[in-house]
């Protein structure tokens, strides 16, 4: 996928949670596509840019941009690039002067692709940004297709944006067009192309959780791709012979297998194996890292990223008689395929086994057998083996609960001393588990200020390790110095530690309004807390218990003092969705009771 406006969209607009349509931090003066495609899917594409440095946070970010492309497949080249001050003097950037680098990711792994950075000079609030580019796709990803989608972002501003594409007049494609004008097209000896034209005056702010800007903002998505079911078969012949079952695999599945009576009990005794042993290593090589290593380098190097999991996956399945398929996934906020087939709406590879009707994806770390990351649930997948197009399954309450219990006894001079106890059930268990790796990669001293404030020391008890399981359970112990002013008055309010917000869980931070669907995770969490008060403290008031309920989420809490130096607090949060995504339309009705429920947490007991 192309964003339209460059390599700064991301990093600049939707990494900026409080940018407001008024403060955005630049504009689109023209932005100007030519693609011309040939019969055999490669394609040759000019771009124009001009950006209007609106900010501070614009002129920092349009002040280096970075192209990336894959040697072999792809060729890149700069050919204009200048900023262009507010008096209109023009600055150019010095072509020998352009970066070169290799790798694109972050991330830690293999990969060719190449990497072009610009470094604009001189650019300041007020000034202009150019960029014109000559870009080649000289073999194409998937067989001899060409498939393309350009998408708009709705929180820039842009004025003069077109795209323009020729192709032979014999190939068909399929196009997806979302508001951009209607295209003009012309007839060029055996060619035709099109242009559109698209424009946004009055951009509108991010919204956390939002889907993905392709799911329902402008879009432009071009493919000679008939359907679903020709990407998929073309894909299978990519694959073919990849998954081939070889001495050693056959050996080790039934080394793996021996003694395990089932087919669900051998996929998963496969299933674990491949997640612990298989070390994740991303390699974007080749076919932009569509095509997997053939299941035995992936045995013989114990490594690899997700197709080459999921090939080896296959075949070990495929040693004891289990048919599987490869299935191509986005794991991103994108919760909708276009009409228009293209490669790049997927970035991840995951497993079916038709016969448990099961989706597997041995790369989730955290993912016990049967149980997919949230980032998987409820996606709209291609399973190449069959050829069709299907959904995973949406999470679910039943799927996925928390519950807290936790004991806090406060001392005379005002400390805390505190024990919590957590279990999660179904896929919270991954989240629950990268949480406490991720803790002791920081230490416990460091891992309780970040969670709890300065002057907090704690230690957590990890669950049991080895294949991970459908459940999980963790404990700390923590005290905190000075936490409650002695003898008061004063509130008694986040003095424990639990690892969720359940205003968050309610409705994320419960933005006035919507204008798009978003992401709304199913859940059941649950807090029982009992807090130990010293003598001679009294409590003046505390919360009324309370049970509030919208469409798909119910709050219930209930506040009680059973002797007079103890309170016990519970709370019940559930939420329950279809599916993994609510629209703009749900949030309006229900945003007054999820406000209400928001304000219901807020209340504190009160002591003195």
């Amino acid at each position: 996928m192309r964003y339209l406006y460059g390599a700064v969209i991301c990093a600049l607009v939707f990494g900026v949670s409080a940018a407001r349509a008024d403060e955005a931090p630049f504009s689109i003066v023209k932005s100007h596509d030519e693609v011309e495609v040939s019969s055999g899917g490669s394609y040759a594409e000019s771009r124009e840019v001009i950006y209007k440095v609106l900010t501070e946070q614009g002129a920092r970010a349009l002040r280096q941009v970075t192209l990336s492309y894959t040697e072999g497949f792809q060729q890149y080249a700069v050919m204009a690039a200048y900023t262009r001050k507010a008096d209109g003097k023009r600055i150019d950037v010095d072509k020998s002067s352009l970066l070169r680098g290799y790798g694109a990711s972050s991330e830690p792994g293999f990969e060719d692709v190449k990497t072009i950075t610009v470094v604009f000079p001189n650019v300041e609030v007020g000034d202009e940004v150019a960029l014109t580019t000559a870009f080649r796709q000289t073999v194409p990803w998937f067989g001899q297709s060409y498939a393309e989608e350009f998408t708009f972002s709705r929180a820039v501003q842009a004025s003069d944006v077109s795209v323009a594409l020729t192709a032979p007049s014999d190939m068909a494609l399929q196009i997806d067009a979302r508001g951009l004008s209607a295209p003009t097209t012309e007839q060029l000896n055996q060619k035709t192309r099109h242009v559109w034209n698209y424009s946004n005056a009055a951009p509108v702010p991010p919204e956390s959780d939002a889907v993905d800007e392709a799911d329902s903002g402008p879009r432009l998505v071009v493919s000679s791709f008939h359907d679903y079911r020709e990407l998929a078969h073309t894909y299978e012949t990519m694959l073919k012979d990849r998954a081939k079952v070889t001495p050693e695999i056959q050996a080790l599945a039934g080394q793996l297998t021996a003694g395990v009576k089932g087919e669900r009990q051998k996929a998963q005794a496969l299933y674990d194996w491949v997640s612990e042993h298989i070390a994740y290593v991303e390699i974007v090589l080749g076919a932009g890292g569509f095509v997997p290593d053939y299941a035995s380098e992936v045995l013989a190097n114990k490594y690899g990223d997700c197709k080459d999991h999921v090939i080896l996956l296959e075949a070990l399945l495929a040693a004891e008689h289990i048919d599987s398929s490869p299935v191509l996934i986005e794991v991103g906020n994108r919760y909708a395929l276009s009409p228009a087939p293209v490669p790049s709406a997927f970035n991840h590879l995951i497993t079916y086994v038709p016969s448990l009707k099961l989706y597997l994806d041995s790369t989730a770390r955290y993912a016990p057998f049967g149980e997919l990351p949230d980032t998987d649930a409820d996606k709209p997948v291609v399973r190449i083996a069959s050829a069709d197009t299907a959904r995973t399954p949406p999470a679910l309450p039943a799927h996925a609960s928390l519950k807290s219990v936790e004991t806090i006894t406060i001392a005379p001079d005002g400390s805390v001393a505190g024990q919590t106890e957590v279990t999660a059930h179904g896929s919270v268990t991954m989240e629950m588990r990268a949480l406490l790796d991720a803790a002791q990669a920081l230490g416990d001293t460091e891992y309780f200020h970040r969670a709890m404030g300065p002057g907090v020391e704690g230690k957590l008890s990890p669950g049991p390790g080895g294949n991970p399981t459908d459940s999980y359970t963790f404990s700390a112990q923590y005290r905190h110095a000075n936490a409650v002013n002695i003898p008061g008055p004063g509130t008694l309010a986040n003095l424990e530690y639990k690892p969720f917000s359940f205003s968050l869980l309610l409705a994320g931070n419960l933005p006035a309004n919507r204008t798009r669907d978003y992401v709304c995770p199913s859940v059941d969490a649950e807090e029982d807390l009992t807090i130990n008060l010293p003598s001679g403290v009294s409590v003046i008031s505390m919360p009324t218990s309370a049970s509030l309920s919208a469409e798909g989420v119910t709050l219930q809490t209930h506040y009680a003092q059973p002797s007079p130096g103890v309170i016990q607090e519970t709370v019940h949060v559930v939420s329950s969705h279809p599916a993994a995504t609510c629209s703009a339309a749900y949030y309006t009705r229900v945003h007054n009771q999820l406000a209400q429920m928001a304000a219901q947490l807020r209340y504190q007991i009160l002591y003195r």
